[in-house]
């Protein structure tokens, strides 16, 4: 299978079984809403969500207000296979600090001469992102609200995934709920679709997110990858502030990983510069 053909079967394999939409209504945003509750709160008991605060079983704080939210889709069940949001700058309001800033302090950005260079009014931090329990389907990765695991098997390459899982799905087309959510490489990976889409509405050129090491390790494994920019801090669990340009990641990935490159961007749609100077 050529690289060609990779690209395409990724991308039929996504629309198969998933789609990203816009928590653009009050009943979606509640839908976001209840599923970062019954990740943080209930199952994965996050030091800080606690139960108690959330009386109506929805998890939501002061930055929903300055967010765009989506929801990952499962088509054939009609599911939520998970949620992220994406936190925007204030226009205008150039000291408006991110959730990352306010629990890292001093230590947010320890480059400081990078941090006064930034424009911060195309800066958005990747948060709440999460996978919904019945769609963490490989090994370990029930261990992990993104679904990323360091025990997980990523020996393949994504190439070699995506062959294998399309040849399965033409073969046979009657796989139950949790075979068809092994068939798609990650569910990660939808997620940063939404994420993409988001990022290119909205203007921004970086993210900022915190995230336990492992998993800013495992992203890489797929391409996205961030540079830290602190040491770890306690931010709900230890954590360690990570930064990326995204051109820059995108850039990389239309190298190292065109397959995914071509789902992210829509073959280019988004982020069309990505695929410059190669």
């Amino acid at each position: 299978m050529n690289a060609l053909e990779t690209k395409s079967d990724l991308i039929f394999l996504f629309n198969k079984y998933f789609e990203v939409i816009l928590a653009d209504t009050q009943e979606r945003l509640r839908q976001c809403w209840q599923l970062r509750y019954q990740v943080y709160c209930l199952e994965s008991k996050v030091p800080g969500f606690y139960p108690d605060r959330y009386p109506e079983g929805l998890e939501r704080d002061l930055y929903d207000e300055r967010s765009v939210h989506s929801l990952l889709i499962h088509k054939p069940s009609g599911k939520i296979a998970g949620t992220v949001r994406v936190i925007l700058p204030i226009s205008g309001n150039f000291d408006a600090r991110f959730p990352v800033e306010e629990f890292a302090g001093h230590l947010f950005y320890t480059d400081k001469v990078s941090l006064i260079n930034l424009s911060r009014s195309q800066l958005g931090e990747i948060s709440r992102l999460i996978i919904a329990p019945k769609f963490r389907m490989r090994k370990g990765e029930a261990l992990s609200v993104c679904g990323l695991s360091e025990s997980a098997d990523n020996s393949n390459s994504t190439e070699d995934v995506v062959r294998h899982r399309s040849q399965a799905i033409l073969k046979d087309q009657s796989f139950d709920e949790k075979a068809q959510c092994r068939c798609f490489p990650h569910t990660i990976l939808g997620l940063f679709v939404a994420i993409i889409r988001i990022s290119a509405q909205y203007n921004l050129n970086n993210w900022c997110a915190g995230m336990e090491p492992v998993c800013a390790r495992l992203l890489r494994f797929f391409g996205i990858d961030f540079s830290p920019i602190s040491p770890i801090v306690d931010y709900y669990g230890p954590r360690r502030c990570y930064f990326g340009n995204i051109l820059d990641i995108l850039e990389g990935m239309y190298r190292t990983h065109p397959e995914i490159w071509a789902l992210l961007t829509n073959n280019g749609v988004f982020f069309p510069g990505s695929r410059n100077n190669q």
